[in-house]
């Protein structure tokens, strides 16, 4: 990291480490904290989790999809700590964040998410034709056994 380290000071939002006790909001989500998908953001807790608490849904819906694209990027894994068990520490995490929140608060940001959510509908759908394709062929083999 270049000069001063930068804290994680957000006004809307705050990530902390979940436990069961925590009330469940509809403002929140879920970041694993724990293996080499440390740092991709989850709907649902689990035991190795940090939860997100922010304060509306398109603060939300933000913070999900930038989480989602340096998760998807593998950028957190130079962030990995542990020999045995990986895993993420949340200091490290907040200034991740901070440090990426400010540029992904650009148009091009959200432009590129909508376009990888496309991308992701379309590689679904030839996902299907493939899944369709190979019970068609299997179909034609026991035809062709009876």
């Amino acid at each position: 990291m270049c000069g001063a380290k930068r804290h994680f000071k957000s006004r809307t939002m705050h990530i902390k480490t979940y436990t069961q006790k925590h009330a469940v909001t509809a403002c929140e989500f879920y970041i694993l904290s724990k293996g080499f998908n440390s740092g991709k953001p989850l709907d649902n807790p689990c035991p190795n989790c940090f939860i997100c608490v922010c304060s509306s849904t398109d603060e939300k819906d933000f913070y999900y999809w930038l989480l989602w694209a340096m998760w998807q990027a593998k950028y957190f894994h130079p962030f990995l700590t542990g020999s045995v068990i990986v895993f993420l520490r949340l200091q490290e995490l907040k200034e991740v964040i901070a440090r990426h929140e400010e540029n992904a608060r650009a148009a091009k940001f959200t432009a590129a998410i909508k376009k990888v959510n496309q991308l992701a509908a379309h590689e679904k759908n030839i996902r299907q034709q493939l899944q369709l394709l190979q019970q068609l062929k299997v179909a034609l083999l026991r035809q062709q056994l009876q």
